[in-house]
């Protein structure tokens, strides 16, 4: 009596077909790990935030800048809001209490603002994660004599 068998050539054929999609498979992940790492490159939760700091619903002007808080007017609603930088970014208006979260994640102490020219503040900041964030935002400029006396009668 003859028993059926796989002859060589079969079990090689297989080996080889099974060796193909072992590495299609690796090679997949490696494809989903670079995406997944080249998104996190680009931080756009932190552009989000610097965007909201320029919004025209706020339309924030520049009024004082120190090294962890600057202190901002709405120019819509005549409001002085002040913007602290910590292990978070907020937003807090000033002497009332109660504050607008819209940044976290940051190392405490690596936050920086920096004035520029024409209303402009560099803002500095560290992930704890390492990741270095840097942006310029543009405020609003200040307004005349007339305008501003009647966004302080506001206050």
């Amino acid at each position: 009596m003859i028993k059926r068998a796989f002859t060589l050539v079969e079990c090689l054929i297989v080996l080889i077909i099974m060796s193909l999609i072992t590495l299609l498979l690796s090679l997949q992940i490696r494809v989903i790990k670079s995406t997944t790492t080249k998104s996190l490159e680009r931080p756009l939760d932190w552009y989000i935030c610097l965007t909201e700091l320029e919004s025209q619903d706020h339309r924030f002007m520049l009024e004082k800048v120190s090294n962890q808080k600057l202190q901002l007017i709405s120019r819509s609603s005549g409001l002085t809001y002040e913007l602290y930088g910590t292990d978070r970014l907020y937003l807090s208006r000033a002497n009332r209490g109660g504050y607008m979260l819209l940044f976290s994640d940051i190392k405490s102490g690596t936050v920086m603002f920096n004035e520029l020219a024409g209303s402009r503040v560099k803002i500095q900041a560290e992930r704890k994660n390492g990741q270095k964030l840097i942006g310029v935002v543009k405020f609003y400029e200040k307004t005349t004599n007339k305008d501003s006396s009647r966004i302080r009668s506001a206050n």
